[in-house]
């Protein structure tokens, strides 16, 4: 019966330990759903009870807990199921890492191999718990070290979880020899014996170390190609901006030079009390003024404003209503280029829901509010359907998804870079973004 106990407790363990390397580690959200925690307890006890019968029916029972072990955590996770079962399977290859970690740990400190270490039961519970305290600790110190962590986890393809995997198999492959040198070393010499363990235990932790520098490589491959893209909308949007800016005061110079013509005409027209024909000459100048000269929106700030008005240039063809209030205050710590990240991608979200929906639905709202100690900065524009708060900044509905995937979550990142605060809200087919900064005195 205590043996029993034992590997029940060791069962529940291992499967704690592929839970918080899945949940902490990748991120991973548990459900909060009633009848899928259900399932997975009903799961759970079936696995148990699986256990009981490892000496009876050892390859029924492997096979009952290979299968039950990844639909427990499966079930009591959320998210696209491909990409649970990808990020499973790294987990599970990955946790040889922390292992190996305890493991030489262990073994310098008492002087046995790691074989003889695996002998003991109590050792494996001891390791199981290090474990699952050495992910958890990585974890929180991975939150707090990288910005918008769990984003960038979450914005990851599953192509990097399945070559994570399989460096980690090879990296469990190496142990396995490792484990071997062990058993046989009592017939090689000693010296070399320990010569090459520690080759394979650097081999070992080389391939772990090459699936995550793969990702992280790639990753910051992506973010350097995406900055780049943004350094050169920036350019392009302030170029632009500074080329619309001077047509419209060449158009000012054109109207202010015929204005005093016009304005013998229409002094003519009053001259012969012709009131009528002088209303018509007067709203045929003011749309051809409007016309000529483009109406410029300003919040106090250039980059803002650039950004701003080539955002409702572009959104003219789909006649989009605008209603901009507030200004910026002077003075503000922000960089050019972070209100450049941050507006071109909230303006582009907008309008592109806004082309989804009827002409006479679409419109923006941008709300800038200052307080003595807070900044608001508010967007606001209708939507055809709801959108999945939960999945925003790690996955796009646009067709070009690994280049856009980065919008939302680089609002976030600069965003929290500048200590603010940024919220998502779904409210009667309208969404909105809210994004708070604490400005400084």
């Amino acid at each position: 019966m205590a043996v029993e106990l034992t590997d029940a407790l060791l069962e529940i363990l291992w499967l704690l330990e592929d839970g918080v390397m899945m949940c902490s580690i990748f991120c991973v959200p548990l459900t909060k759903k009633k009848v899928p925690i259900f399932c997975g307890a009903f799961l759970l006890v079936g696995l148990l009870f699986a256990n009981m019968g490892m000496e009876r029916y050892p390859f029924l029972t492997l096979t009952v807990k290979l299968l039950l072990t990844p639909a427990i955590l499966i079930v009591w996770t959320e998210g696209k199921i491909f990409r649970r079962l990808a990020i499973y399977w790294c987990s599970v290859m990955y946790l040889n890492l922390p292992y190996l970690c305890v493991d030489l740990v262990f073994c310098g400190f008492s002087g046995n191999s790691m074989i003889s270490l695996e002998s003991y039961t109590v050792y494996r519970i001891l390791r199981s718990i290090l474990s699952i305290i050495f992910m958890w600790v990585v974890s929180e110190v991975l939150r707090r070290m990288v910005l918008d962590y769990c984003g960038l986890i979450n914005s990851m393809q599953i192509k990097y979880f399945v070559f994570g995997s399989i460096c980690a198999f090879s990296a469990s492959i190496v142990q396995h020899c490792i484990e071997e040198i062990e058993l046989r070393k009592v017939y090689d010499k000693p010296g070399l014996t320990i010569s090459v363990f520690v080759c394979m235990v650097i081999i070992s932790v080389s391939f772990y170390l090459l699936g995550i520098g793969f990702v992280i490589l790639d990753i910051f491959r992506k973010k350097y190609k995406e900055e780049s893209k943004l350094k050169d909308e920036y350019l392009r949007i302030t170029k632009d901006y500074v080329g619309m800016v001077r047509e419209n005061a060449k158009e000012t110079r054109k109207v202010r030079h015929d204005l005093q013509a016009h304005m013998h005409i229409l002094q003519h027209y009053l001259e012969q009390k012709e009131y009528l024909k002088a209303l018509e000459y007067l709203a045929k100048m003011q749309e051809n003024m409007t016309r000529a000269i483009r109406k410029m929106v300003s919040v106090n700030h250039e980059i803002v404003d650039a950004v701003l008005q080539e955002a409702i240039v572009r959104g003219e063809g789909l006649q989009i209503q605008w209603e901009v209030d507030g200004v910026f205050p002077d003075n503000l710590s922000i960089t050019d280029f972070d209100l450049c990240t941050i507006f071109s991608n909230l303006l582009s979200n907008s309008i592109e829901a806004c082309r989804k929906l009827e002409r006479e639905n679409r419109y923006i709202c941008l709300e800038i509010r200052r307080t003595e100690e807070h900044l608001l900065i508010e967007v606001e524009n209708p939507v055809l359907t709801p959108v999945a708060l939960e999945n925003l900044g790690r996955v796009t509905e646009k067709d070009d998804g690994e280049n856009h995937g980065f919008g939302i979550a680089n609002v976030k990142a600069t965003v929290e870079k500048n200590k603010g605060n940024i919220y998502f809200e779904n409210k009667k087919g309208i969404f909105a973004v809210k994004i708070l900064f604490t400005l400084e005195n």
